[in-house]
């Protein structure tokens, strides 16, 4: 053991000994997080511990606070004890949580063996408990810490600890194998969720769901992760589809963890955007075992690398202590925003007995959270609910109003953030859930059912695609403009725009400010008590308002709309124009920047231009099969490329195998042996001569 001496001359050591088993074998710690066989508990009922607490003897502090910790559900492990310097005798122990801490980076030296990779479970767990022995001989509880930064299990039950191993399988790097699987989950780590991989071997079914879709589609992508006993726990999948419209349409994206609103729903999470004709796009699907900050990790990190390694700008999520943990690992320079919708709904769960009191306050609280249009009414609409429904001491609206940056619209407006339209929510996955799923429903039935849902997803998109290339929509006046932004947009975000540029005929404009950037006052003719301000930079010809409408959604609002028709504006600049909004959105070629990146070895390279290539044969594919002529000319296009890739292969193949000869042409030239010269023998001259 290591020492080092203390505050108070003490000598501290540390130790990572697990004391829920009497065993000593770590690998059967009684962690949190994990998932598997129950273990009842029978004994006699512990109280909660506080500071104070006086024991007769350090064995019985910890025989104390193993006994709570079965009760509770964690994991235990002596931490640190310290030594009196006079006689050497234990006078303070510390017992930790078995996630107190993490592991440390240790070097891998490779001698050739075959190592066991082994996972952790350390997350930076901070519960705990120290005695200290005092003179009277009694030891004393001195510190206590009892929250803990993951999920614990329900009392009278513990379980075993899961030590977290992938199998990930992209384009056919790896390949999964299952032993013992889902079908040896009984239930979740919440004791309560829905299991739903039951006991008739899906997870062996699932494994081959995600192997036949890799076969049909090598751009797919899936990752499995593991246990110790190889059963899985968490589950990631994104097809060629998702991978793809994430690089067109992955600036803002929602982690949407639906499942969590009941307790009976199939623990199914998906990631999501907005395409450009403001429908919703999935980028990648997860079921998730484990709802620890680790597994939220690897789940992070996984979806991050299907997706190319490109980070979204901006990522919205439920209010979750372990998942923002993750984030903030994870994505680190990622806007981390917590869903609306998702604190209204908790809303109604944590104020339950107000709502049925006061029918008006769900109204209220809606209002302002949806339709503040600056800080300062949002606070003083927050204010007024409070004093209206005496709601200043509730501990739930305050934690609200704390992170309120997080959530509340007004506070984000300036970022970018494209929204669904109300109609559009109803498509959200929690309507899904209720149409498709019961706590009955098995897990291959609930996928296809998905798979059939992602398939209607993507027919609309296509069928938008085709209504934006060969429709017009109808203009309603002769400005230039408007017709500009029909030949660019698509139909959906034309509509948003051309409703702008409507409303801005019934506003009017002073200047009240002249300079190289003029400031004008807009306001609205019948009411002209809220006012915009729209500053206009002449030379560069850019304007920004007050309203923050462009930046937050790339469609200029009504008000700059305004100033462009009064200062001579004829055209949109092309500053104004989002490419993610326009017909030819996904049009542009995009290429995996991992596929040029220095410094990565061969068989990276491969796998990375592999990927590039599979999400432009998709896109391909798409285009393509339009119509009965398309396809015949992407046929023979397809065709012509094939045998040019051929073509070059075969003379980069020769080229190495007129290399190869000529290397082994000198090198037999080295090697020959020269000839030896016959020496001229010369007649020896006479004694004569």
């Amino acid at each position: 053991m290591e020492g080092t001496l203390s505050e108070d001359d003490g000598l501290i050591r540390d130790s990572s000994m697990d004391l829920n088993d009497s065993t000593s074998d770590p690998h059967m710690a009684l962690a949190l997080g994990a998932l598997g066989i129950e273990l009842n508990l029978d004994g006699p009922d512990i109280g909660e511990p506080c500071i104070g607490m006086e024991f007769d003897s350090d064995e019985a502090a910890k025989e104390y606070y193993i006994s709570y910790a079965n009760r509770v559900g964690f994991g235990v492990r002596m931490n640190k004890s310290r030594r009196s310097r006079k006689d050497d005798t234990v006078i303070m122990r510390r017992f930790v949580c078995t996630r107190e801490g993490f592991h440390s980076k240790r070097v891998i030296y490779d001698d050739g063996k075959k190592k066991r990779k082994r996972g952790t479970t350390r997350e930076g767990c901070m519960a705990m408990i120290e005695v200290i022995r005092k003179d009277h001989g009694k030891w004393v509880v001195t510190k206590l810490i009892t929250e803990h930064t993951h999920m614990v299990a329900f009392p009278g039950k513990v379980q075993p600890r899961v030590d977290n191993s992938i199998i990930q399988n992209s384009s056919g790097l790896l390949h999964a194998t299952s032993s013992g699987g889902f079908g040896n989950l009984k239930n979740f780590n919440r004791g309560i969720r829905v299991n739903p991989f039951g006991e008739g071997g899906e997870a062996e079914g699932l494994l081959e769901y995600l192997k036949k879709m890799q076969a049909e589609n090598p751009a797919f992508f899936y990752a499995i992760q593991v246990d110790n006993n190889n059963c899985m726990t968490n589950v990631f999948w994104a097809d060629a589809k998702a991978r793809m419209a994430y690089q067109y349409f992955g600036d803002a994206v929602t982690f949407d963890t639906t499942y969590k609103k009941t307790k009976y729903m199939m623990p199914f999470a998906t990631f999501r955007g907005v395409n450009n004709h403001l429908q919703s796009v999935t980028f990648g699907c997860a079921l998730l075992m484990d709802e620890t900050k680790g597994s939220y990790v690897w789940l992070f990190e996984t979806w991050l690398s299907a997706m190319g390694g490109h980070h979204p700008d901006t990522l919205v999520t439920d209010r979750d202590k372990a998942m923002e943990g993750a984030i903030t690992r994870v994505f680190p320079n990622a806007r981390h925003w917590f869903c609306n919708w998702h604190i209204l709904s908790r809303c109604k769960q944590r104020l339950s007995d107000v709502y049925l009191k006061y029918a008006t306050l769900k109204r209220d609280l809606k209002e302002c959270i949806n339709h503040s249009e600056t800080v300062e009414e949002f606070d003083t609409r927050w204010e007024l609910i409070l004093d209206k429904y005496n709601l200043w001491d509730n501990p739930w609206l305050q934690s609200l109003y704390d992170v309120r940056q997080r959530w509340a619209p007004a506070y984000q407006k300036g970022t970018f953030f494209p929204e669904l339209s109300a109609s559009q929510r109803s498509e959200s996955l929690n309507k899904f859930f209720k149409r498709n799923f019961n706590s009955k429903t098995s897990l291959l039935v609930f996928i296809a059912r998905f798979d059939q849902e992602m398939a209607s997803q993507y027919e609309k998109e296509a069928q938008a695609d085709f209504a934006a290339a060969y429709t017009k929509p109808l203009l309603r006046t002769p400005s230039p403009i408007e017709k500009q932004a029909a030949e660019v947009y698509t139909k959906e975000i034309f509509d948003k725009f051309q409703e702008e540029f409507i409303e801005s005929l019934g506003y009017y404009v002073d200047k009240i400010e002249d300079g190289p950037n003029n400031k004008y006052n807009v306001t609205k003719e019948e009411d002209n008590r809220r006012a915009y301000i729209v500053i206009f930079s002449e030379p560069e010809k850019k304007a920004s308002c007050s309203c923050y409408k462009f930046e937050s959604s790339g469609i200029l609002c009504r008000h700059i709309l305004r100033v462009f028709f009064i200062v001579g504006i004829r055209v949109l600049p092309e500053y104004y124009i989002l490419k993610r909004w326009t017909r030819d959105a996904a049009s542009s070629v995009i290429l995996d920047e991992r596929a040029t990146e220095p410094g990565l070895n061969f068989q990276d390279c491969l796998v990375a231009w592999y990927n590039d290539l599979c999400l432009d044969a998709v896109k391909y594919g798409i285009e393509g099969a339009m119509s009965s002529e398309i396809y015949k000319v992407a046929k023979a296009a397809l065709q012509k490329a094939l045998a040019e890739v051929v073509a070059a292969k075969n003379t980069q193949r020769k080229g190495q195998q007129n290399m190869q000869r000529f290397a082994r042409l000198q090198k037999m030239q080295y090697k020959m042996p020269l000839p030896k010269l016959q020496t001229k023998k010369t007649p020896a001259r006479s004694t004569q001569d």
